[in-house]
């Protein structure tokens, strides 16, 4: 998942939104729609379709005489600057990179515009992490950063895109500062925390850009600096690694269903959520997920806040935990309701709210069970103890992409 900031002074005309990282294929024109000239100039339009949160918006993008090939896909969103990418031709089951032309759309109503860029130098695309920094008078540098080694977290490959030049560049890089020894030795079957793995880029204060790997650190980047020196902050340990046992046959799996980051009010702000799960019958699978059997006990909401950002541990803050069966779901009649009890549901994909006044509410998608494709959003506000709102997630784009895939972005009225 990809935040965005806003600087303080846009912030009384900006407000943020969940955005499908995910868009879809057809035409919706509003304020918000630009066109331009794509692969073969055939004419492309792309519209945001903004709800507010916990509803998710939408990018539609249209192509008028050619088919997409693939579900448009959003690379990185900061303020109304949108990346995404587009593939024109027949579906195909393994397209190439070089088959995707990029995008980058800005979604602000009063100056909406929408721009192919050059395709960037190699085997670049839809599985790197891109990051943006707007740089003023409408330019900005996207980035994005990937090892340049298997499985390194000290070399990497830094791809740039100017857009006042509009030349895409690329500079092998080490990070001068790597980050700092794990307090706890790492059991071996979490061996992935071991290697920056970037799960989400966020845009943090000045010309910062951050490549997340949220079970390890932040890899750093200044924009503005000549080398482009590289540095490093480490997040918190994941909380399996903390319990005094480990059960071997435990994995971390996917950061993302557990942990959300974002950069708000000047600070870091890192949100973890914890299962309490049975498998009911390790060898028998629910006829509706494909998955084994099993049923939700309990979760629970921890969160920690950083103002340093620096190369130590000793930045990080607990704020809250909260248990599910502590929360206060409340009448929400308005809404169509999980049929079970909220510590019942499988929660995952937890989002920070990215305004000042909301960073202590956090949205989840609930499910019935594990990987289930109906799907509510929660927000739950963890100062309160209570569930704000509830609404139906819209069916996935795909039968097989039922992951929330909902990221945030600061958007201008």
């Amino acid at each position: 998942m990809t935040a965005a900031t806003i600087s303080s002074g846009e912030a009384s005309r900006r407000s943020w939104v969940l955005l499908n990282t995910y868009g879809r294929a057809g035409e919706c024109l509003n304020e918000t729609t630009a066109s331009c000239k794509g692969r073969n100039d055939l004419p492309i339009c792309a519209s945001l379709v903004r709800e507010r949160p916990p509803l998710p918006s939408n990018l539609y993008v249209h192509c008028a005489g050619g088919t997409l090939g693939e579900i448009p896909y959003l690379l990185s969103m900061v303020d109304d600057l949108i990346l995404f990418d587009v593939y024109i031709g027949p579906s195909i089951s393994v397209p190439s990179p070089l088959n995707f032309d990029f995008f980058i759309y800005r979604a602000d109503p009063k100056r909406a515009s929408l721009e192919m860029l050059p395709h960037p130098h190699g085997q670049v695309g839809r599985e790197d992490p891109f990051g943006i920094y707007p740089r003023g008078e409408d330019h900005y540098t996207i980035a994005s950063l990937s090892p340049s080694e298997f499985k390194s977290s000290l070399f990497f490959f830094l791809h740039l895109y100017d857009s006042k030049t509009k030349i895409w560049s690329r500079k092998k890089l080490s990070v001068e500062y790597p980050q700092v020894e794990f307090p706890l030795k790492i059991p071996v079957n979490f061996c992935e925390i071991l290697q920056h793995n970037t799960s989400t880029v966020i845009t943090l204060r000045d010309s910062i850009i951050g490549w997340v790997d949220l079970w390890r650190g932040i890899v750093l980047c200044d924009m503005l600096s000549k080398n482009h020196t590289l540095s490093c902050v480490p997040l918190p340990l994941p909380l399996k690694c903390t319990e005094r046992h480990v059960d071997p046959s435990e994995t971390l799996g996917d950061a993302s269903f557990h942990r959300g980051i974002a950069f708000t009010n000047g600070c870091l702000r890192l949100v973890e959520v914890e299962f309490d799960v049975i498998v009911q019958e390790p060898y028998v699978y629910d006829e509706e997920t494909g998955w084994p059997c099993s049923r939700t006990k309990n979760w629970t909401i921890n969160t920690w806040t950083n103002n340093e950002m620096r190369n130590s541990y000793d930045g990080w803050h607990k704020d809250c935990t909260l248990k599910a069966s502590d929360i206060f779901l409340g009448d929400h009649s308005e809404s169509e309701l999980p049929p079970v009890a909220l510590q019942n549901l499988f929660v995952s994909d937890p989002i920070i709210g990215m305004n000042d006044d909301d960073s202590h509410v956090i949205y989840l998608v609930a499910r019935m069970k594990f990987m289930h494709p109906k799907s509510w959003v929660l927000a739950i506000d963890t100062r309160e103890h209570k569930v704000l709102s509830v609404v139906k997630s819209p069916p996935p784009v795909k039968a097989q992409l039922i992951c929330a895939n909902y990221c945030t972005c600061s958007i201008s009225k």
